[in-house]
C-alpha cells in the first residue's frame, strides 16, 4: 500500500475536524460508516474508477526531492 504524502494526512484530518466541528462526532462517524457502504454497495466500475483516481493521487502527486546540483 502507497504511503500518503504528508499534504494528504493534513487534508484529510482537516476535514475530519472541521465535519466534527460542524456537524458533530455521531454524524461525522456515520458519514464515514456510509462512505465505507457506499464501497460495498456500489456497482464494480465505480470503485475501479475510485480506486484508481486514489492511486494517481498516492503515486502521481508525491512530494519530490530537490536534485543537488552537480
Amino acid at each position: 500500500m502507497p504511503r500518503l504524502p504528508r499534504c494528504a494526512w493534513t487534508l484529510i484530518a482537516s476535514l475530519l475536524l472541521i465535519s466534527h466541528h460542524t456537524i458533530g462526532t455521531t454524524a461525522t462517524i456515520g458519514f464515514l460508516f456510509a462512505a465505507a457502504g457506499w464501497v460495498v454497495t456500489t456497482p464494480a466500475p465505480l470503485v475501479v474508477v475510485a480506486s484508481l483516481a486514489a492511486w494517481h493521487l498516492t503515486s502521481r502527486h508525491t512530494p519530490h526531492r530537490r536534485r543537488a546540483h552537480a
